[in-house]
């Protein structure tokens, strides 16, 4: 496993309950990695900035702060959302690096946030980025609609009531 930091207790405390239970159920142990990922400084020719890469439990974040979880950085604690939803998907085995690579349709990350999604149709960026807009519907009022934030509750297994879908 990589070396870095392990969540904090406020990161902890904020990240959705359902998905801090999916991951503990998973087994997965998520650490921050303040540097880029080798993929991702690849990636940097293209993008101008190592973006953030989930390997594992490893969530490999340039720059990444010691905490994230204050009033400052709701930004930040969205984004982990959607790392850490990358690495329940590796720990469930939904998802692997040759699997997001061969697969276009798990490098979108649109999401149109509509009736009828199937959350085993969606690639992992577009999973992801539901995790994402869940936290911020819930922790910044009026970004998401209450229709909306309905709809991300239904379609992510581990938001709704807890132990009723598998993730």
């Amino acid at each position: 496993m990589a070396r870095g930091r392990p969540l904090t207790a406020g990161e902890e405390a904020k990240i959705h309950p359902g998905l801090r239970e999916a991951l503990s159920a998973a087994g997965a142990r998520p650490v921050i990695v303040a540097a880029a990922h080798p993929a991702a400084r690849a990636a940097a020719l293209w993008r101008r900035r190592s973006p953030i890469l989930t390997r594992g439990d490893a969530i490999w974040w340039p720059a990444a702060g010691e905490d994230f979880s204050g009033p400052w950085a709701a930004h930040a604690m969205a984004t982990l959302q959607h790392e850490l939803q990358h690495v329940l998907d590796y720990r469930i085995g939904w998802l692997t690096a040759a699997r997001y690579l061969s697969r276009p349709r798990h490098w979108s990350y649109r999401l149109e946030v509509r009736p009828g999604l199937d959350w085993d149709a969606l690639g992992a960026e577009q999973r992801a980025m539901a995790a994402e807009l869940l936290w911020i519907a819930e922790n910044a009022p009026g970004r998401v609609s209450r229709s909306q934030l309905r709809i991300l509750t239904d379609l992510i297994p581990w938001a709704g009531a807890q132990g009723d879908r598998p993730c």
